[in-house]
């Protein structure tokens, strides 16, 4: 149990000394964890596992993999893994602070046409900072609130699905809208040109077609929620809890400014520290601190053996896929530029139905863009129909991280999470992201 908390160290080491061994030696006690405990995951981590290792044989024997690579996907394995190792930390504060069990309480209060935009809004600003740390925070809360009131299982269950779809679809704005967002961090890596003030009026868009789509369908429900708890008492703590918040922020912000890091870097350092500061304050025992936060890391093992294995697979096939000669082929096409975006947006959401992390289909596409990007090809619109494609994958895999933190917490398969909760929104958004990819090809080429 200690070699999760060991390698989330390890990389935090990393990150703040620059010191590219501290992360080869968490992408080891990951990988001496996930081999003791390998039984121990869901069918799709294990079948994922045995794919990422039969890649990473095969590009032994490849021509065009070199001694470099192994070391950089070691370093992106341990990164990706501690990312949500990290910030999932924050469900140890949800289950601890009534101030934060509070929070859903003064979400549900207020006129009801507030309701949904207010809930998207605070999970995506939330998101924005926390990542995946957004979804354990909101989801951990939710279930610890309604046990306080004595609803029915029908009622429990409605609600659990308003609440963590509407978190859910926050969460799916961060790409779209977040500096932060590892969406717009490849994409603006990989192209320089196209910075996040590039992005964003394509990304405010997009967000404002899904928060309409989502306003109409979810409304009802979170109303539903509100009149079957029919707690009409004023939420307490809400004032400590945002001056609590701003402080954070202020501290992430503090430390990405002088550090180097970035903001969800920062996060990631910051996170654990205020947790297990909390931890040893309130329990007076590192022992039983060190417990609780492997056991919290245990819960969520399958979620960051997915995001290492997605880390190793767009690694490696980034760097063995002739993505040189596909982009020169392309290139000699460039008015069909319009459905290079139209299959970025469609690729990703696809490839993530049948379970291929969206990282992974980013990573490939956004390379493809570069290519191209150097051959004089506009790519602005695939641009925006990948981060379009990205925010959606969110939603629609059964097999994501976000997708299996709710499907964890309501005790909803991910099958049903993803199609049953999100299939109508999904179709319904679609057309309205076409349209958006068609104005802007209309505009930029």
């Amino acid at each position: 149990m200690a070699l999760l908390p060991l390698g989330v160290a390890l990389e935090l080491l990393a990150l703040l000394s620059g010191l590219s061994s501290f992360s080869w030696a968490a992408a080891l006690a990951f990988a001496l964890y996930f081999l003791l405990h390998f039984t121990r995951l869901n069918p799709y981590p294990r079948w994922l596992g045995i794919i990422t290792f039969a890649v990473l044989l095969a590009a032994l024997f490849s021509p065009r993999t070199s001694a470099e690579l192994w070391p950089r996907l070691a370093s992106s394995a341990a990164y990706y893994t501690s990312f949500l190792g990290a910030l999932g930390l924050m469900q140890l504060l949800a289950m601890r602070l009534p101030q934060l069990r509070d929070l859903h309480k003064a979400l549900l209060t207020g006129p009801n046409v507030i309701l949904y935009p207010r809930y998207v809004l605070t999970a995506g600003s939330i998101g924005s900072i926390l990542n995946f740390g957004m979804m354990n925070l909101l989801c951990g809360t939710l279930v610890e609130h309604l046990k306080r009131y004595s609803l029915s299982e029908a009622d429990r269950i409605a609600g659990l699905r308003s609440v963590m779809v509407t978190t859910l679809r926050g969460f799916a704005l961060v790409p779209l809208l977040a500096p932060t967002s590892v969406t717009i961090a490849i994409i603006t890596r990989e192209m320089p040109e196209l910075s996040w003030s590039i992005m964003v009026p394509f990304g405010i868009v997009a967000a404002m077609m899904m928060i309409g789509v989502g306003w109409y369908r979810e409304t009802q429900g979170l109303i539903a929620l509100r009149d079957s708890i029919g707690d009409a008492s004023k939420a307490d703590g809400m004032i400590s809890l945002l001056l609590g918040s701003l402080l954070g922020l202020l501290a992430i912000g503090v430390l990405a400014t002088f550090s180097g890091l970035s903001a969800s870097q920062s996060a990631m350092v910051l996170v654990p520290v205020g947790v297990i500061t909390y931890l040893l304050w309130r329990d007076r025992s590192p022992k039983l601190a060190l417990r609780q936060v492997g056991e919290n890391m245990m819960s969520m093992h399958n979620e960051m053996f997915i995001f290492g294995c997605a880390a190793l697979l767009g690694g490696i096939l980034g760097a063995v896929a002739p993505l040189e000669q596909l982009a020169a082929w392309l290139a000699q096409e460039p008015k069909y530029n319009v459905l290079l975006a139209i299959a970025s947006l469609f690729s990703t959401i696809t490839l993530a139905v049948i379970g291929v992390a969206p990282i992974v289909s980013l990573s490939l596409i956004a390379g493809l863009l570069a290519q191209l990007n150097l051959l004089g090809v506009p790519i602005l619109t695939p641009a925006v129909g990948l981060m379009c494609g990205f925010s959606l994958a969110m939603i629609f895999s059964p097999f994501g991280p976000s997708t299996l933190i709710l499907s964890r917490y309501s005790g909803v398969p991910p099958m049903q999470v993803a199609f049953g909760w999100n299939g109508r929104f999904v179709l319904s958004v679609m057309p309205l992201l076409l349209l958006l990819l068609l104005f802007t090809y209309w505009l930029y080429g």
